[in-house]
């Protein structure tokens, strides 16, 4: 059995057993050509246009569970466009406008010599409710840099404001992702994304709808070997809608387009034609256990 049937069984066997005991359980796919390719890409070199076909593809899952008052467990599998496959397990406190957050973030099968690469995760938000809030996460990696081939190194920091309106909750964030590896050529790769982000969250009580709107400007860098950099900007609209179906589900569905793509760096000039549709799309569910009514459920 390979490696990437492994990752299948225990993904499945982590699924199955989910819901045994979570209050919450989250399932959703992610598809789109909206940012550049893994590894070293060389074929771009010889571009006259950036193709609108590099499909990008993932899944996310995960559960939360009230482990006890103040305290909750958020355990999840990720494949991020950018870092590739994570696995976290997140422990949280939550008391009055405080909250505090820590646990392992761990890369797991993105290469046969580094199956799993120890990291860590740690956030702190302080909200002042029904006015403003603020919160900063941070993950890094663990280790003393790429010492051997195919080794790896993930980054990622996110920093959000926000503020209460009228049924709806504003927000701007900076969303930084970095992957640092070394190919098994010895070839340094250095994949860097930057989101800028304001985004208005709607939802009025009682009802079953909720929508997200996102505007934001988006920045993707690949380095090769320190000298030879590809990138592409984009600004991005998007939206996410949430539908409760009944007190045991919620579906969501949201698509993030990009309404103006082009070339950075040595893609300068050589961005999508004007006529490729640049996107992320997400469809999702998350299920509650034991079900609850919908003002008691909480999604991710």
């Amino acid at each position: 059995m390979n490696y990437k049937s492994k990752m299948a069984a225990a993904l499945f066997i982590l699924l199955a057993m989910q819901p045994l005991w979570a209050d919450d359980l989250e399932t959703s796919v992610y598809f789109g050509n909206l940012g550049l390719p893994w590894g070293a890409a060389p074929e771009l070199d010889s571009l006259q246009h950036y193709p609108n076909n590099y499909w990008l593809y993932g899944v996310k899952t995960g559960f939360y569970k009230a482990l006890g008052p103040g305290f909750f467990l958020n355990a999840s599998y990720e494949t991020d466009p950018v870092l590739k496959h994570l696995i976290r397990g997140i422990v949280s406190y939550e008391s009055g406008i405080v909250s505090i957050e820590a646990g392992p973030m761990v890369g797991a099968f993105n290469n046969l010599e580094n199956i799993l690469k120890a990291g860590i995760h740690i956030g702190f938000s302080l909200e002042l409710p029904g006015v403003v809030f603020a919160s900063a996460i941070v993950e890094s990696s663990m280790g003393a840099g790429l010492i051997t081939k195919d080794d790896y190194f993930q980054e990622q920091a996110d920093i959000k404001a926000g503020w209460y309106v009228y049924n709806a909750i504003c927000s701007l964030s900076i969303l930084t992702k970095r992957l640092t590896s070394k190919a098994g050529t010895g070839q340094l790769i250095v994949d860097v994304s930057t989101d800028y982000t304001f985004s208005a969250d709607v939802h009025k009580k009682g009802s079953p709808y909720h929508i997200n709107a996102e505007l934001g400007y988006k920045a993707m860098t690949k380095t090769r070997d320190n000298t030879d950099t590809l990138g592409l900007g984009a600004i991005i609209l998007g939206a996410e809608l949430g539908v409760d179906i009944n007190s045991f589900l919620t579906v969501n569905a949201g698509l993030n387009s990009g309404v103006y793509v082009y070339g950075t760096e040595k893609l300068a000039g050589k961005g999508p034609l004007e006529n490729s549709f640049m996107f992320s799309s997400s469809l999702g569910v998350v299920m509650h256990f034991p079900i609850k009514t919908v003002d008691e459920s909480r999604a991710f």
